[in-house]
């Protein structure tokens, strides 16, 4: 199915995400009322693709597909989405084509109910990278991310392991570090994201609509 999206509308994946795509990792199981109780618990000693990332849900493939047919209201089609993830909200996490540098294709937020999009990450790694720090960012035990479910230095040792070999060695040194340390402030994960993922377009944002 990879292929065929591909195929249908006109654009080549990652390397990575084909990567993640064959070894499984994009499979969160089936989404449901029970999903906590019943999916969670099979899956977590071998997390998938940003399980514990705070407020994503990865999308699998006829998802992609559907969301991709349906489109963006009102989007100028000059620029080239594609989705992977959605937020609680419905926004996309998308790559985003027209700044494609190789294989490098950075990765947006695109904000379903504003004309806005935001560049979080020049790739698929580096946005990796900064979710599984933001997973651990600034945490409220009131809110109880998913991280928190349980054993929380346990579900940071699995979710490193199965994430590590998708992250750069030195990447992976500092969630390590993160994690074993178990908590980071807003300030500190800002301080990592400019020395460890520096990129010209890091943080801009632009509108995404064509204004009739």
């Amino acid at each position: 199915m990879l292929e065929e999206l591909e195929k249908d509308y006109g654009f080549t994946y990652p390397t990575l995400y084909k990567q993640l795509y064959k070894d499984g990792m994009l499979n969160w199981g089936e989404f449901g009322e029970d999903w906590l109780d019943k999916v969670y618990p099979a899956i977590k000693t071998a997390p998938p693709l940003l399980l514990y990332a705070s407020d994503l849900e990865i999308m699998d493939l006829p998802t992609v597909d559907e969301e991709m047919d349906e489109g963006l209201l009102f989007a100028d089609p000059v620029h080239q989405f594609v989705p992977f993830a959605m937020s609680g909200a419905g926004d996309w996490f998308a790559f985003y084509y027209n700044l494609q540098n190789g294989d490098d294709v950075p990765v947006v937020q695109v904000f379903h109910d504003s004309n806005e999009a935001c560049i979080l990450a020049k790739n698929l790694q580096d946005f990796i990278f900064l979710q599984m720090l933001e997973a651990v960012t600034d945490l409220d035990p009131k809110y109880s991310p998913l991280i928190m479910h349980g054993n929380m230095k346990e579900n940071c040792r699995n979710f490193l392991r199965t994430h590590a070999p998708y992250l750069t060695p030195h990447q992976a040194q500092i969630v390590e570090a993160v994690y074993d340390f178990g908590r980071l402030t807003n300030v500190a994960l800002h301080e990592i994201v400019e020395k460890e993922m520096s990129f010209e377009w890091l943080d801009s944002s632009f509108p995404y609509q064509t204004r009739g």
